[in-house]
């Protein structure tokens, strides 16, 4: 089970639900000038919930998170086969989070879900697999001893938000983020939106969260959630800030981009090696 646990864990972090500004840590911004972005937008799915900003084609994508992440399970696989045990195929699915760092955004799901980020399901690239047996001792320390091994193969891991992570496309994602924060035009949005609530006799669950307070029953959560998006479409639209975000990202990138088609090759390599590695191992071109 360590495996599956350690990789599962990983597939779920590919789109996660960002926390809210209130929580974003103090850094030394740079000074940027946003009108040098002028015209990127953020791409909203109402339907899936998912979220691409013009920095998204430097992560792995949650599908490509999938695969490269099943490629490793592989190679840690084949480790622990060649230490003398059997492994079941692992079908490799994930699951990935709606982004929730401005609160509900979609009125689809805010009449399905309330507040409560969607769930996009990621399929494996292969079936899904009988629940695995209780492993033995032995079985586990194989799969730890390979899990620590193997690590990454290689195969870097390009996903948003890492702990430690001071790479360039970090960077400018969490500037980015702040400098939001700090716009004269989402600081308008947020007041008048706000505004909007209290005349709706809606109250923050704390100053500077986008969490509405409701009497927690399944009714009410979406009728808040469906005001919440009302107030925000009176306020400027539900996607500003979003908009505002992919702008300081994009006003970034311009100074970055040779390191940033860097990356992009880096990417494109690692995901065509993890392609063949689940070829090698059986994995048919159509589920890649």
């Amino acid at each position: 089970m360590l495996v599956m646990a350690v990789l599962l864990s990983n597939t779920a972090c590919s789109s996660p639900s960002a926390p809210s500004p209130t929580a974003t840590p103090a850094v030394s911004l740079p000074s940027v000038d946003r009108s040098a972005g002028a015209g990127a937008r953020a791409s909203l799915n109402e339907i899936t919930g998912e979220l691409v900003l013009p920095m998204s084609a430097y992560w792995y994508s949650d599908r490509e998170n999938v695969i490269v992440n099943s490629a490793v399970a592989s190679l840690i696989f084949d480790c622990v086969e060649e230490a003398g045990f059997t492994v079941a195929p692992w079908g490799g699915g994930g699951k990935a989070l709606q982004d929730g760092r401005y609160g509900q955004w979609s009125r689809k799901l805010a009449a399905k879900n309330g507040a409560l980020p969607e769930i996009r399901v990621i399929a494996g690239v292969m079936d899904e697999q009988p629940e695995r047996p209780v492993l033995s001792a032995e079985h586990q320390a194989a799969e730890t001893k390979c899990t620590n091994s193997v690590g990454r193969a290689g195969l870097p891991e390009l996903l948003e938000g890492l702990v430690g992570d001071s790479s360039v496309q970090n960077q400018i994602t969490r500037n980015a983020v702040a400098l939001t924060e700090r716009d004269p035009e989402y600081l308008t949005f947020r007041q008048d939106w706000e505004n909007c609530l209290a005349e709706n006799g809606l109250t923050l669950t704390e100053q500077g969260s986008w969490s509405l307070q409701s009497s927690g029953t399944k009714e009410d959560e979406i009728r808040v959630a469906l005001l919440e998006v009302d107030c925000k479409d009176s306020s400027g639209g539900a996607r500003k800030p979003y908009d505002i975000l992919a702008e300081y990202q994009a006003a970034q990138m311009k100074d970055h981009q040779a390191e940033l088609n860097a990356l992009a090759e880096e990417k494109a390599d690692a995901l065509e090696r993890a392609k063949q590695i689940l070829r090698d191992h059986g994995v048919a071109d159509a589920r890649l």
